[in-house]
Order: C-alpha cells, then structure tokens, then sequence
C-alpha cells in the first residue's frame, strides 16, 4: 500500500512537469501527449494492478502476471527510446560537423 501512494504522488508529480514544460514549450504537445499517457497509464496500473493481470491473460502470457506484461512493455519502450535518442545524437554530430566545416572555411576565406 505505501509502494502504491509513492508510485501515485511521484506520477502526479511527474504529471505537473509535463503541463510545466509544456506551458513553457520545452515540449511538444505530441510528446505532452506520449509522456502523460505513459504515466498516467502507470498509475492506473499501479492503483489497479488486476488490470495488468488481465491484460497479460488477454495477450496470451499464460504463466505471465500482469506485472510480467508492464516489464516487457517497459523494456521494450526503454529500447524504443534508446534508439530514437541515438539517432538525435547522430543528427546533432553531422549538423556540428556541418557548422564547423562552414566555420572554418569561412576563417580561411577572411585569410
């Protein structure tokens, strides 16, 4: 019961954050959108976990609890995530290099 009141008041808080940075246009509405869903359905789950025990037997994880399902979807999201983040650091290290080479070619050009 205590685990459930923490996971609830870090979700609201979390929640917050969101309707902040999204006020602030730190964010997107889509990814306001994708990451208050995200907690909100955490919430759900965690004030609710039968659901996620129905949702496992509806999915076909016979010997799976729900909290089986939510670690497959959470690692898999982490992975997801990952990816996009790597591809992002690749953009902004080619979009450096372009403005270096620019930088410096306009130096040698003032020359």
């Amino acid at each position: 019961m205590l685990i459930q009141i923490i996971t609830i008041i870090v979700v609201l808080f979390l929640l917050t954050r969101i309707g902040s940075k999204l006020k602030r246009k730190e964010i997107t509405l889509k990814e306001a959108f994708f990451w208050g869903a995200l907690w909100f359905a955490v919430g759900i789950v965690v004030l609710y976990p039968q659901l996620a025990d129905k949702a496992a037997s509806y999915i076909g994880l016979q010997t799976a609890t729900g909290i089986d399902l939510v670690v497959y979807i959470a690692v898999g999201l982490a992975f997801y995530l990952i990816f996009r983040l790597f591809i992002h650091i690749e953009r902004i290290e080619r979009n450096i290099t372009k403005i270096i080479r620019h930088i410096a070619l306009k130096d040698e050009h003032d020359k």
